[in-house]
């Protein structure tokens, strides 16, 4: 199967995960949400690198993680999907011979991440299924962002010798 054709699939469970739909994906990317659509469904099997670009830069993500095998050895280490997606043990792990760069871009992207929930949780009802899901979510963007601040506070480049 080409790499291009995985894109559908990552695209399907990278924008559930921020819990987008087709259209406000293509409306971030400045894409048709018939191209969105063509894409997860298959009817686009080869779609055009800069459209991917374009949706992995809506979705805070590299256009490599797009292409990924969906087997679960492929995901970007350091990426907010992979933040996301991965387990305890695993996002730990992930962190801790991580370069400080790519730490500090993982920061950004949960505190972006942070921030873009948060504004969703305040739009919906109150005692909503929605807002209790979104609200676990929340927590665990949190306790992801307090492992990262840690790992970066560890990280031997920030350590100063007297």
């Amino acid at each position: 199967m080409s790499r291009r054709r995985n894109a559908g699939e990552n695209l399907i469970s990278i924008r559930e995960s921020r819990m987008w739909t087709q259209i406000r994906l293509a409306r971030e990317a400045g894409v048709s949400p018939t191209t969105v659509s063509g894409i997860e469904s298959g009817r686009i099997e080869r779609p055009h690198f800069g459209t991917l670009r374009k949706l992995a830069r809506a979705l805070g993500v590299r256009p490599e993680d797009l292409l990924a095998p969906r087997d679960g050895t492929e995901r970007a280490p350091l990426s907010l999907e992979w933040a996301l997606s991965s387990g305890e043990e695993e996002f730990e792990r992930g962190l801790e011979h991580a370069p400080l760069e790519g730490l500090r871009a993982l920061s950004r992207a949960l505190a972006q991440e942070m921030e873009r929930l948060r504004k969703l949780y305040e739009t919906l009802p109150e005692e909503s299924e929605q807002r209790r899901v979104l609200k676990a979510r929340i927590r665990r963007v949190a306790a992801d962002s307090g492992s990262v601040e840690a790992s970066i506070l560890a990280h031997p480049e920030n350590r100063r010798t007297p």
